[in-house]
């Protein structure tokens, strides 16, 4: 057995000391069995405390790694009823990279969690720069119902968002969409009064030619009569 202090054997030890010329009794003295020291039992314990402290922090570890994952999950799953938690979901599974302890399976997981919802992320970016576009060319109607027909989660960046809002929510852009509507609503009655006129127009001219056929063919049958008589 070698000791943990100094890395000889006991016997190693007894020979250098015969070598000296150390004797019992006018005999060399003779080399004892191996004890291990108070020291060696201190490291020994100190090594087990370690081997447990970490066997428990590893379970540790991977408990509460679970239980983060399962919140993200949760608020994934509710994102599909409530697009509102997407952005909740997205911010979780990013502070799931603090965490010590991540298995493949979990690693995978958030990879295609995260991967969804920033492709959510790019369609909105896709409807925000439709707006914005119409925005530029002055036609805000077309970009308050480009943004209002837009269901799905506000996955914006901080600016866009701000942006965004400001179509939805501007009063000037509101009172435009109004008057848009009230000018739809005036020329499709208008279109609608024409329409009518111009059927009554239609159905005139009808009776009108129906009335002069009638007349023409009267005036035929006396005709007729005179020349019989």
């Amino acid at each position: 057995m070698f000791s943990f202090l100094n890395g000889k054997s006991p016997f190693d030890e007894a020979e250098e000391k015969l070598e000296a010329g150390e004797t019992v009794n006018g005999r060399p003295k003779l080399p004892q069995a191996p004890i291990m020291g108070w020291q060696d039992g201190v490291f020994l314990l100190v090594l087990a405390g370690l081997i447990v402290g970490v066997y428990y922090w590893y379970q540790y570890t991977k408990q509460k790694s679970a239980e983060v994952f399962a919140t993200c999950d949760a608020l994934y799953v509710a994102a599909e009823s409530n697009p509102s938690k997407y952005a909740d979901a997205e911010v979780c599974y990013n502070e799931t990279w603090d965490l010590s302890f991540v298995s493949d399976s979990m690693e995978i997981l958030r990879q295609n969690r995260l991967g969804s919802i920033e492709d959510l992320r790019n369609q909105q970016k896709d409807v925000y720069a439709d707006a914005m576009g119409a925005m530029a060319a002055r036609d805000t109607v077309a970009a308050y119902n480009v943004v209002n027909a837009y269901k799905g989660p506000m996955l914006l960046s901080q600016g866009d968002r701000k942006d965004w809002e400001k179509i939805v929510n501007s009063d000037a852009v509101k009172a435009c969409v109004a008057a848009a509507a009230a000018r739809a609503d005036s020329i499709a009655r208008e279109k609608a009064i024409a329409d009518s006129l111009a059927q009554v127009a239609a159905e005139l001219r009808a009776k009108a030619v129906a009335d002069s056929i009638e007349k023409a063919n009267k005036k035929l049958a006396r005709k007729g009569k005179r020349k019989k008589a």
